[in-house]
């Protein structure tokens, strides 16, 4: 102390004993036993101990002193001794005049993150033991963790925070890659590629990579302009080492609840480390009159720090912001990305794009803008339906519409009844404000053709010719739009004495031919109007109906005379077909049939589902569509997300094809349905 030049001490204590003085350091070790010790955290011949560093950064010798003072509270060797000294202890025995008591703190903070050898007590007394502390051991597990495990896993953390969750950016993320081994999944797909820093921006490789690649718009760079990797893998090891320490240290220990402590500092180090290295987006662009290159933002920093980091909403953030490379919402920003995609994506001087071409150049041109998935199609989609642009049908996409022709829709309220009339809905299609419809049952229609008033026909013509003219002349006159009606044939069995009869009808008209022996009805007996006997077993009636160019057929099966019940062979394939409609007249049952419809693959025709009630309510109507259980059950589900649980479903069918009769009657059995023989048809 007498030597000391700066003349400092008021008061000698433990913490002034100098380690540099060979006698003083070998009675030390002799005391103690703890000769490395003292030559890994206290003093070394080469300043290389832990504190001698702290204090050769901070420009003072309050790490010394802190490590000397608790090296000497460690002596003791009576029994149950008391050793150490809290961290208010040690101020209280090193603090002094001309020096602050934080500069101690600061140094024993210090101290406590590097010392090889410090300890403590469950009750916070901190000493030195011969025995290497959890730090040594950390520090060994991450010297000793193997190069290919520690990218490994820096590799891991990357994707992991800036996992594509969305895909809205980017699809999938590939971290620190070997370029060149990447270029087919730039073709493919859209991707963010986590790039090593470099001094430029953006990166040498980088640059080169770009140059080369033909899909210059498909891609993105997470970056930095740091070249600071070694603290990226440094912070890697020493995440790597908690994890394998947590297997050494197991629940109870009493270096457990300090290992948990290391493992969540280590683990926001890790992360903060990334997030202080990789900084920068790199995206590409296209300004006129220059070549494409690859523009530089700072990542997004701000964000809701109460939350999980998720690196791709920064990114997001940052492509979406001005200047802007990604556009999420395509309806607000329609015109602007219509005029780049006109001006980009279509040949020069051509009206004509071949869409698979267009999406071609949207992955190539860096001047075209960034949409969500499928963006491009919604964009396509939302022109089409307001006429700006149209789908020619061939493959091709025309950015000049020729100008509409109007048409006309034409839906099946209800019929054919058993005179053969359909009330007829027509819809003008392209027909301006006040369209006018023309028709002509079983003719050709013109102008002159009477007008149709309320857009509503009932009519049993063979054919009827419907013609939407515009007054406005905002779209020109279309052809004719035809609707062909049905032939319904029906049978009326009847009994006169003791023999049976049957009559055929055919609705609107038509010749009729059929036969009772099986064989085909096209060149059976003409039907003259009267009734056919038939014998007492049962008979198969197979009927032909032709009108004009329509034709139609039914079988009809009679059982034998007194047999009661239905027959239905349970081999062969069954088709139901009702005059009148089935009906599933519960929630409960409709979703039982439809469940049972599926696994048994059946096939319905002229379904209505109904859910709701009064005046909130929605009615889907498929006609002469053919559709299996799993689709019917797929639009029920989505139309009830609009009701309430509770809310009354009801379907109805009139015609369904089994499998089997098994199948048929395994089906009506289960939800309840009457059948009639002659709604049987098997063959």
């Amino acid at each position: 102390v007498w030597e000391r030049k700066d003349n400092d001490v008021f008061l000698i204590g433990a913490q002034h004993f100098d380690l540099s003085i060979p006698e003083v350091r070998d009675k030390l070790t002799e005391i103690s036993g703890m000769r490395d010790v003292i030559s890994k955290d206290l003093w070394d011949a080469t300043n290389s101990a832990h504190a001698q560093i702290i204090d050769l950064k901070t420009g003072n010798d309050a790490a010394r002193q802190v490590s000397t003072l608790l090296f000497t509270a460690s002596l003791s060797t009576a029994v149950n001794a008391v050793k150490g000294l809290t961290r208010e202890e040690i101020v209280e025995c090193l603090v002094a005049p001309l020096r602050r008591p934080s500069e101690f703190t600061k140094a024993f903070d210090e101290l406590k993150k590097v010392a090889w050898y410090l300890h403590h007590t469950p009750e916070g007394r901190y000493y030195f033991d011969r025995q290497e502390n959890l730090i040594k051991l950390l520090q060994t597990l991450a010297k000793d963790a193997p190069q290919n495990q520690i990218d490994d896993l820096i590799r891991q953390r990357l994707k992991e925070m800036f996992e594509a969750k969305r895909k809205r950016a980017y699809t999938d993320v590939i971290a620190l890659p070997r370029l060149e081994e990447v270029a087919d999944r730039v073709r493919r797909e859209r991707v963010l590629l986590i790039v090593s820093p470099d001094s430029k921006i953006p990166p040498e490789e980088v640059q080169k990579f770009f140059e080369g690649m033909a899909q210059k718009n498909n891609f993105c760079i997470l970056t930095g302009d740091k070249t600071a990797m070694a603290s990226l893998e440094e912070a890697a090891r020493k995440f790597y080492a908690v994890k394998k320490a947590d297997n050494r240290i197991s629940k109870g220990h009493s270096q457990r609840e300090e290992l948990e402590k290391y493992q969540q500092d280590f683990d926001h180090d890790f992360t903060s480390t990334i997030l202080g290295l990789f900084d920068k987006v790199l995206y590409p662009i296209k300004r006129p009159g220059r070549s494409p290159q690859l523009a530089s933002k700072p990542l997004e920093p701000s964000r809701d720090t109460s939350k999980p980091f998720d690196g791709e909403e920064q990114i997001i953030k940052t492509l979406t912001t001005d200047p802007i490379k990604l556009y999420l919402d395509i309806e607000k920003h329609f015109d602007a990305l219509r005029s780049k995609a006109e001006d980009i994506l279509w040949p020069e001087n051509q009206d004509e794009v071949r869409w698979s071409d267009a999406l071609d150049r949207y992955k190539e041109e860096p001047a075209m803008p960034w949409l969500p998935p499928k963006g491009l199609d919604t964009l396509k989609a939302i022109a089409i339906n307001r006429g700006l642009w149209e789908d020619l049908g061939n493959g091709y996409i025309t950015k000049r519409p020729k100008k509409k022709k109007t048409s006309a829709q034409i839906v099946v309220e209800s019929g054919p009844d058993d005179n053969g009339t359909v009330r007829l809905r027509i819809n003008p299609q392209n027909a301006g404000p006040a369209p006018k419809i023309f028709y002509e049952e079983d003719g050709k229609v013109s102008e002159k053709s009477p007008k149709l008033k309320d857009q509503i026909l009932a009519t049993n013509a063979l054919r009827v010719e419907f013609l939407v003219v515009d007054p406005s002349g905002q779209f020109d006159t279309g052809e004719p739009v035809k609707w062909t009606n049905k032939l319904v044939i029906r049978n009326n069995l009847f009994t006169k004495g003791d023999k049976r009869f049957v009559e055929l009808f055919v609705a609107p008209r038509g010749k009729l031919r059929y036969t009772l022996d099986g064989s085909e009805p096209r060149q059976g007996q003409e039907y003259e109007g009267q009734p056919i006997a038939i014998g007492d077993d049962e008979v198969l009636l197979r009927v032909f109906a032709e009108a004009d160019g329509l034709e139609a057929k039914e079988d009809f099966t009679f059982p034998a005379k007194g047999q009661k019940g239905i027959k239905i062979d349970p081999a062969k394939p069954a088709k139901l077909k009702a005059k009148s409609a089935k009906k599933l007249d519960s929630r409960a049952k409709t979703f039982e049939g439809l469940s049972l419809a599926a696994d048994k693959a059946v096939l319905f025709k002229d379904v209505i589902i109904t859910a709701g009630q009064g005046s909130k309510m929605v009615n889907i109507a498929i006609s002469e569509i053919e559709v299996d259980a799993e689709f019917l059950e797929s639009l029920l589900k989505k139309t009830l997300e609009k009701f309430p649980p509770d809310t009354p479903v009801t379907m109805s069918f009139k015609s369904a094809e089994f499998k089997s009769g098994h199948d048929l009657e395994e089906f009506v059995e289960h939800v309840g349905i009457e059948l009639k023989q002659e709604e049987i048809v098997q063959q």
